[in-house]
């Protein structure tokens, strides 16, 4: 078996690559699929509201029978209220993500398969050899070279 990224060969037990890390199989577990996420996330959301507005309505319908102060009963409903918004934007904020991901994923089922390609050695993109730049020094150092002298003086 050969890796479809590096092309080097990898044992067939192996599920990532040795040379560059690159995953061989894809994963076929159905939990991390984006279209059951997407269905689980949805389906949490719905139970969470149902069963959350259930509560509140329970918790209040309790309180007012207690004879508990209204005005307490006022700040527990909507402090709960307000957590459960929460709770439901946390979750709606992984639904477009999971929407995305779900699109990429039947785009993938039906794009054509690439061919593999191997990429090139680094040596065969390399330049021909280019003659050096000339040393600006090369016309500047002539003030060192010896003057000739009379002998006389």
């Amino acid at each position: 078996m050969y890796c479809s990224h590096c092309g080097t060969s990898v044992p067939a037990d192996l599920r990532f690559c040795k040379n560059c890390g690159e995953r061989l199989f894809a994963d076929d577990d159905a939990d991390v699929k984006p279209g059951k996420m997407l269905n689980y996330v949805l389906l949490a959301l719905f139970l969470i509201v149902v069963v959350g507005l259930g509560i509140l309505v329970g918790l209040i319908a309790v309180l007012l029978n207690n004879a508990v102060n209204q005005d307490a009963v006022t700040t527990i409903a909507l402090v709960y209220l307000a957590g459960l918004f929460g709770v439901c934007l946390m979750l709606l904020r992984q639904v477009p993500k999971l929407i995305d991901a779900r699109l990429k994923s039947h785009q993938a089922k039906y794009s054509p398969p690439q061919n593999v390609q191997l990429y090139p050695r680094t040596t065969a993109q390399l330049e021909d050899y280019r003659e050096p730049v000339m040393s600006v020094t090369d016309h500047t150092t002539r003030i060192f070279d010896k003057v000739p002298s009379k002998a006389g003086e």
